[in-house]
């Protein structure tokens, strides 16, 4: 018996209806992406604790001596405490001796020549810093004698002592400090002429 072309179409429509719905029911709908992580990054912040700068303390120096040698002991003073000394043009303080140690001051030192005797008279001078000062004054103390002819204490202070030949007076007065040896200084009293006369020109400057 022959099948109408119509109900034939709609069997054939509704066969490939069922199709589709089982297809629908196997896809489903996709899953939904994983959610993105941000990346962080742990960048350390920069620390804004200021350093404190340590400014260092500024060292005392000498105060350098412009005197000259004739400022020290004029050609009258020197010649008033013995004619025989001149000019000693190869002089220099000796390493070690305490005129050297004036020189390290920022000092001047001074020397002129016995023409008889080739003895040497030294004169030297320094302003040493406050410290520089002190220990000059306390290795004084130790090694040599007090003298008070030298000058009025407080505001002199002298002191004489003996080492390798040679007499060796100091006085300090004020910032000064002054040395004066010779070997022709035996005791104290040699060298205060040469010592006044230095003390009498410092307090002009």
């Amino acid at each position: 018996m022959a099948r109408n072309p119509r109900i034939r179409l709609l069997a054939c429509a509704a066969a490939g209806l069922a199709t589709l719905g089982a297809l629908s029911a196997c896809s489903g709908p996709s899953d939904p992406p994983p959610p993105s992580h941000a990346a962080h990054s742990s960048t350390p912040q920069a620390s804004t604790a200021a350093t404190a700068s340590q400014t260092p303390t500024p060292t005392a120096t000498p105060t350098p001596v412009t005197l000259t040698c004739d400022d020290l002991l004029s050609r009258q003073q020197l010649y008033d405490f013995n004619p025989n000394f001149g000019d000693d043009p190869g002089y220099k303080a000796a390493d070690g001796t305490l005129s050297a140690k004036v020189v390290q001051e920022a000092g001047i030192s001074c020397g002129w020549l016995n023409q008889t005797s080739k003895s040497v008279l030294e004169v030297a001078v320094a302003t040493p810093t406050k410290d520089q000062l002190t220990q000059a004054m306390n290795a004084a103390v130790k090694d040599s004698n007090v003298v008070p002819t030298y000058g009025v204490p407080p505001q002199v202070t002298g002191y004489f002592t003996a080492a390798s030949g040679s007499g060796i007076a100091e006085a300090f007065t004020g910032a000064w400090w002054v040395v004066v040896t010779s070997k022709d200084f035996l005791e104290p009293g040699d060298a205060q002429p040469v010592m006044a006369a230095v003390l009498q020109n410092l307090a002009k400057h």
